[in-house]
Formats: C-alpha cells, structure tokens, sequence
C-alpha cells in the first residue's frame, strides 16, 4: 500500500514521505515535513472466506495444503504538512485518486516490491512472503468513518491531536 501510494504522494508535494507508524504528531512534524502516515489499526476475520481451506491435512497428518488465514485489514492513512499551503489536503487527494484508480494489488505490483526489497537486503521480512501467488487478489475499498466513528478511532490515540484521515479496507 505505501508502495503504490508514494509516487502519486510525491507528485502532489514534492518532497512527501510515506510513514507506516503510529499516528502521532512529533514535533513541528505538521508544519515542517509533508507525510502520508499508513497504520494498519484493525484486523478481523474475513466472513466469505473463514473456512475456506478446511481441511487441510489428511486423516495420516500428511499435508493436503498450507493452511490460509482470510482476515480483512483496516488502514488508517494520516496526511501531515503545511496547511498553509494545503498539503495535507493536497495528499488526502492524491492518495484517494490513486486508490480510487487502482483499488487492486496485481500480482506484478506485488512481485516489484518484494523483489525491490529483497534486491539490497535478501533477509528483508518480505523474502519468504507468497501474497502475489494467491488466487484472490488484495482489494482497497474506502470506509465511510462518520464524526462518531473517526473521533472513537482517535481517541486510542493517547494524546494524539486528530490529524486529516481516511480509513481503507483491505480485503481480498
């Protein structure tokens, strides 16, 4: 995700970081440096797919297929920068252009990545992953957070003042 999301980020402002931390306010961070922040916030099974891979071994123990887990994953992207100049705004809307257009991982986007990674470091945590062989495909859907929703979801954010937001579901 901070993958696809970088290049579009930096087109909007120019020197534009993507972050996958916390969301949190450091410093003069809002007025000095542009950022897309991507925090993964929840993760819960998916319904439509829970049991799909039962069962997975055979009545020896023997190894039918490695078992899958279906989980749907929330992200909550953060905009940080100079609200004078509305780059907050400015990534808000080009990170939600980009998911907008290309809402899906494909497998060739998925492969560049694992392969950029583990070109300048093989033992990256992403060497052994398999996502881009996967039948179903990772899918970006916007979630409609209303005042309620998006003030509960801050307050877990121990002191954190609320920073422009959106909140995406990953799901296959």
């Amino acid at each position: 995700l901070s993958e696809l999301l970088a290049s579009s980020a930096t087109k909007a402002v120019a020197e534009a970081t993507i972050t996958t931390e916390r969301p949190e306010v450091k410093e003069g961070r809002r007025s000095r440096s542009a950022a897309v922040n991507v925090y993964l916030y929840q993760v819960t099974p998916n319904a439509a797919l829970r049991n799909d891979d039962l069962p997975t071994r055979r009545a020896d123990g023997s190894l039918i297929r490695r078992p899958q887990a279906a989980f749907d994953l929330y992200y909550l992207l953060t905009f940080y920068g100079n609200d004078k100049t509305l780059e907050p705004q400015r990534l808000m809307g080009a990170a939600t252009s980009t998911l907008h257009a290309r809402p899906v991982l494909t497998r060739e986007m998925i492969e560049t990545t694992i392969r950029n990674a583990t070109n300048s470091n093989p033992g990256h945590y992403l060497a052994e992953s398999d996502l881009a062989g996967q039948v179903e495909k990772v899918r970006f859907v916007p979630l409609p957070l209303n005042l309620e929703e998006l003030s509960k979801l801050w307050s877990v954010f121990f002191q954190s003042p609320y920073a422009l937001s959106v909140a995406y579901r990953a799901s296959v």
